[in-house]
């Protein structure tokens, strides 16, 4: 099998015109085998939400990002594209996760 390199270029064009890529469901095999290859950065839990963010760069700024929300069989899991600077909340936000009042 052949890599087109012409389609791996046009996609980080996209993701760096677009800020990243939006939030997908995964399951929680692929969520764990994220968190547990390299060691997470901005790594965060709080009540039934969880965040982190890939050491490695995907390009320019932007790096995958996993959250999981919920517990147990309740839980769901998600991967994205976004900017290193992004928040727990900014995370939880791109996969329709409200903010608590302050």
């Amino acid at each position: 099998m052949s890599t087109d390199y012409a389609d791996i270029a046009a996609r980080y064009e996209r993701m760096r015109a677009n800020n990243g890529e939006p939030a997908r469901q995964i399951d929680r095999k692929r969520f764990f085998d994220l968190l547990e290859v390299l060691p997470p950065l901005h790594w965060t839990r709080r009540s039934d939400t969880e965040s982190f963010m890939m050491m490695e760069c995907q390009t320019a700024n932007l790096y995958t990002w996993c959250a999981r929300v919920g517990n147990g069989d309740e839980a769901t899991y998600w991967e994205m594209i976004a900017p290193q600077d992004c928040t727990h909340w900014d995370i939880l936000r791109a996969v329709a996760i409200v903010e608590p009042a302050e």
